[in-house]
């Protein structure tokens, strides 16, 4: 496997989305798909032949594969001398109208815009399955869902998949497809990620599809180590969630936790209720579009008219409260914390830096070059609450009083007419250890224990309900910011009253009073 990296090299890695399978759980795979020696097996993406080693070693025959990269399979044919009948060389995508007996796959990842071919396998799904794909639908899923259509009556399908797709909106039409007919048997979480495939950023599992049954629930597992997998059979699952429960709309990632709390409805409603988190400005090229006091000054570009002061990196942020004093701290120490932003009436200075990032080919990127004029940044506001896009061990959640723009490192939130009155206590309430909890059930688990929250998936996230807040006065509320502010601590008597919105699973929920007496 090294060896074929070091030759190929990792660009074309990348471009195919190669990640090899380990033959612990090729080995595995095959086996539960496999369960006779007579059952026919196919492997859409061939790859270094990690699922036709496992099976050759039972058995000799009875395995077909398909394959797009012709060096992987040479490289293999060299290396294992063999020729490869079996092997249909093409693109499993592009190729319709069959049906097979049992299916183990491990399918290229790509992200969807290095999707190859992606218009056309697009049009296609919808010709052949009557599915529109979302525009962010990854090669994996789409190789899933083509696998689960051509699955033959009373066959098996093991599939090792990221699985990001449990908790994006793009994953809703692929847990439809699973769902379909009460044949998704289980879903194995593998928390040892980086043992499976070093290499990657995402999280990992395998997804086993039996169509010889119908069953009553879908079984959660997670493994945290790959040798797990040979105890399957005998392991009990973290959870396991009945067909008429489960819903393609909702993000499955939860059930592979065992749940310390349950929310009380009660007392909550969704944080859109008071407005909305919104991505940061996304330049296409923050090289260009983000500048320093001493760039601006040799480019000859006025600071005031040509750049709008913006936090264009996650690490320019120290702590939880970020103002005017911090901002120009990092002007004076020439941190890139201007947004060039001009529009197409612009200062010669201007034009000639536009016409420089064009020789550079800056107006050729992915977003740069869909944009009219590709130079022209999104329209945003300041966002006095910002919350950090990844994190290892609890995101940042930002009180922002700058007037500074936000790029795509943080979430900035925009309060409706009713919201505007709750900002504080909506950053108390993500800041305290009840509110991370109830938020961190949103985020998208990636490998390396990286989390990742999208906008979205904040917004629908649970909030105390503004009668919650209004039983706080408005005079302990500022005493509580401030008290953060040279604590850094979230004041323990708003902690506790926080900590009534969440009840642990064997307690019975309890009728809640919105008129209850308070702590003061």
């Amino acid at each position: 496997m090294l060896e074929y990296k070091q030759k190929v090299g990792e660009a074309h890695c990348k471009r195919f989305g190669q990640f090899f399978t380990p033959p612990a759980v090729a080995r595995f795979m095959v086996r539960w798909v496999g369960r006779s020696d007579g059952e026919e097996i196919f492997d859409p993406a061939f790859g270094l032949g990690a699922f036709h080693e496992q099976l050759s070693k039972s058995r000799q025959s009875g395995f077909s594969a398909m394959e797009l990269d012709t060096d992987v399979l040479d490289y293999w044919s060299a290396a294992s001398k063999q020729a490869g009948a079996f092997i249909v060389r093409g693109d499993y995508l592009q190729s319709w109208g069959l049906s097979h007996r049992n299916i183990v796959c491990n399918p290229p990842y790509m992200r969807f815009q290095k999707f190859l071919n992606r218009d056309a396998v697009f049009a296609d799904f919808e010709e052949q399955l009557g599915i529109r794909l979302s525009g962010y639908t990854n090669t994996a899923s789409a190789f899933l869902m083509k696998s689960v259509m051509e699955l033959a009556e009373g066959g098996r399908l093991a599939y090792i998949m990221p699985l990001e797709f449990l908790n994006t909106g793009y994953g809703k039409i692929v847990k439809e497809f699973l769902l379909r007919d009460r044949h998704l048997a289980a879903i194995i979480s593998l928390d040892c990620e980086k043992e499976v495939f070093p290499d990657v950023t995402t999280s990992v599992g395998i997804v086993l599809y039996d169509k010889s049954i119908q069953h009553e629930h879908v079984a959660f597992h997670s493994f945290k180590s790959i040798l797990e997998l040979e105890q399957f059979e005998d392991a009990l699952p973290i959870s396991e969630v009945d067909y008429s429960e489960i819903d393609s709309k909702e993000k499955w990632l939860p059930h592979f936790q065992t749940s310390e709390f349950i929310i009380d409805s009660d007392l909550t409603t969704t944080l859109q209720h008071y407005g909305r988190f919104s991505r940061g400005i996304a330049t296409g090229a923050n090289e260009f579009f983000s500048l320093t006091r001493s760039q601006i000054k040799s480019l000859g570009l006025c600071e005031d008219v040509d750049c709008v002061p913006c936090v264009t990196r996650s690490p320019q942020i120290k702590n939880a409260f970020f103002n005017g004093d911090d901002l120009d701290r990092l002007k004076s120490e020439d941190k890139p914390v201007f947004l060039f932003s001009v529009n197409t009436r612009c200062s010669q200075q201007a034009a000639d830096y536009i016409k420089e990032g064009e020789r550079n080919g800056y107006h050729e990127r992915f977003l740069t070059k869909n944009r009219k004029p590709w130079f022209k940044t999104e329209t945003r506001q300041s966002a006095r609450l910002l919350l950090g896009v990844f994190s290892r061990g609890g995101y940042k959640v930002i009180c922002n009083t700058s007037g500074a723009l936000n790029l795509t490192c943080y979430h900035g939130f925009q309060p409706n007419l009713f919201g505007i009155n709750y900002e504080d206590h909506l950053f108390l309430y993500l800041s305290s250890n009840s509110g991370r909890k109830v938020i961190s059930l949103s985020a998208r688990k990636y490998g390396n224990a990286l989390d990742k929250f999208e906008p979205n998936d904040i917004n629908s996230a649970s909030v105390p309900l503004p009668e919650f807040f209004d039983l706080i006065p408005d005079e302990r509320i500022q005493h509580a910011i401030e008290e953060y502010k040279s604590t850094l601590v979230v004041p323990q008597w708003l902690e506790a009253e926080f900590e009534r919105i969440i009840i642990p699973p064997a307690d019975q929920p309890i009728e809640a009073s919105m008129g209850r007496a308070s702590s003061w």
